[in-house]
């Protein structure tokens, strides 16, 4: 009978050993997990911002394209072309140019106030002349900004989501363990441009 009390005894001790290892491991895992989770979701809203930000990409080109092409279908411009034209130039060089998000946001500002003054002045003055196609271009251009209008707000709602979930505990001790940027910059509407005219 002493010899089961004292394996019972010995049994005991490894029991609140063991306890108390098994409490710590299992801490362990639910942090690990944590910080998983973390990471995995900031890197998916990672990835949908940047899948907007190609969206707005694809939209300017395909924006950037069609003025060349309105430019084409308009007589008359004589008076106003040195502004359009210097505007449109300095828009498609800024374009060019543009390596960074916020470039391609100065860009996108610079293209947007040409197109609206490139159409303002062709509606304003009943000299000018426009072809056919101009009216097809000009429909599609306004096409276009409805969508680059949604893909704006994809792109800022989705930062919008990051930003806040870069903030909250305990994400934001994990975003700067992982060098990701704890704020996004939202894509601004470009000044001035309120709706193309159609």
């Amino acid at each position: 009978m002493i010899k089961k009390l004292l394996e019972m005894s010995k049994m005991n001790k490894k029991l609140v050993m063991i306890i108390p290892i098994a409490i710590v491991v299992i801490i362990l895992i639910i942090l690990l997990s944590s910080v998983l989770i973390s990471y995995n979701s900031t890197v998916a809203m990672r990835e949908d911002i940047d899948g907007y930000e190609a969206q707005i990409m694809n939209r300017l080109q395909q924006r950037h394209d069609k003025m060349t092409q309105i430019l084409a279908a308009v007589n008359g411009l004589e008076a106003h072309a040195e502004t359009i034209y210097q505007m449109i130039v300095d828009a498609r060089a800024a374009y060019a140019a543009a390596q960074s998000a916020e470039e391609f946001m100065a860009a996108d500002a610079l293209e947007s106030a040409a197109l609206s003054n490139l159409l303002l002045i062709v509606e304003d003055n009943p000299n000018i002349t426009a072809t056919g196609l101009y009216t097809t271009y000009v429909y599609e251009v306004s096409g276009m900004e409805n969508a680059l209008a949604v893909s704006r707000r994809d792109f800022n709602e989705a930062v919008r989501l990051y930003n806040t979930k870069a903030k909250q505990f305990p994400r934001v001790m994990y975003i700067g363990m992982f060098n990701m940027e704890r704020e996004m910059e939202y894509w601004p509407v470009p000044e001035g441009v309120e709706e193309i005219p159609s």
